[in-house]
């Protein structure tokens, strides 16, 4: 890989990462364009998996802050529960409970947990299936023409208009589901999961925030996994240096576009990013094919 390559990465990764089309997918085209392969693109692949979760952290550190301290407060809500229970049985007590659930933001808080765990589940279970797809068109065709149907789909759809409040924890274990499967190439991680929660009734400006937030865990997971699989590898300085730059790239973009997406997604319809989809999955398969 070379710097224009790298950069021109870089470029599409930050462009792609926020919208419902696969940025995954589209990285895996490029690479396949141009015949760069290898196990020390793993070292990209994270980089640009940093730079996306730097770019979502600081758009979003504000709820980060708040869900943070929703998690501590809800650990020791946990404990005093435990200890009230053990209380109540050794002495006949009745002493009430904590609340856990009380506020609309701890009630996120307490969503993204349970969505977390069927996505981390699928994410290692799947990541060598993942990593076969990413250096195959025709898989990431499949994928990108799924996720133009969903869009499709919803687009047809009311838009709900539940809050956190309202949202009951086997949706939030779907969405966590449709998360993880959103880790194969092609599958847009931002359409796939807004699709589903306003699928499960939630309002455009709630489905849009669970969706990022959601994304930090997986992201975060999805750079775990790559930097595992790196073990010894060793690199020329020149070439990290080109990593470097398109990571960079991708996380300045990322940064600047994201809260134009989160606006944008609010209030936009799904069908355009639907036929660009199709069209490109299309090209991908056929590519495949004739190759």
């Amino acid at each position: 890989m070379d710097f224009f390559q790298a950069v021109l990465i870089g470029i599409v990764h930050g462009i792609t990462a926020f919208m419902p089309v696969s940025s995954s997918g589209h990285a895996g085209l490029i690479e396949d364009f141009f015949h760069i392969g290898g196990p020390e693109t793993l070292l990209f692949e994270a980089l640009l998996h940093l730079a996306t979760l730097f770019a979502i952290v600081l758009a979003f550190w504000r709820d980060i802050q708040k869900i943070v301290a929703e998690t501590i407060l809800i650990s020791v809500d946990v404990l005093t529960n435990i200890r009230i229970f053990v209380e109540n049985k050794k002495n006949g007590a009745d002493k009430r409970y904590q609340k856990i659930s009380g506020t609309n933001y701890r009630k996120l808080t307490l969503l993204l947990m349970v969505a977390v765990i069927p996505m981390a589940a699928l994410g290692v279970s799947s990541r060598h299936l993942v990593q076969i797809a990413f250096g195959s068109p025709m898989a990431i065709g499949i994928g990108m023409m799924m996720s133009a149907i969903l869009l499709l789909v919803i687009d047809f759809i009311a838009t709900g208009d539940k809050i956190p409040k309202d949202m009951t924890y086997d949706r939030a274990v779907w969405m966590g589901i449709c998360q993880g499967i959103a880790s194969f190439p092609g599958i847009s991680r931002t359409g796939v999961s807004m699709s589903v929660g306003l699928l499960c009734g939630l309002n455009r400006k709630v489905a849009v925030k669970f969706t990022f937030l959601m994304a930090i865990p997986a992201v975060l997971g999805a750079l775990i996994l790559e930097l595992g699989q790196l073990g010894e590898m060793s690199i020329s300085g020149k070439l990290f240096a080109y990593y470097f730059c398109g990571a960079l790239v991708a996380g300045v973009i990322g940064f600047f576009l994201i809260r134009r997406m989160t606006k944008y997604l609010q209030r936009a319809r799904f069908r355009g990013f639907a036929c660009y989809n199709f069209f490109l999955g299309i090209v991908a398969i056929v590519s495949s094919v004739v190759k």
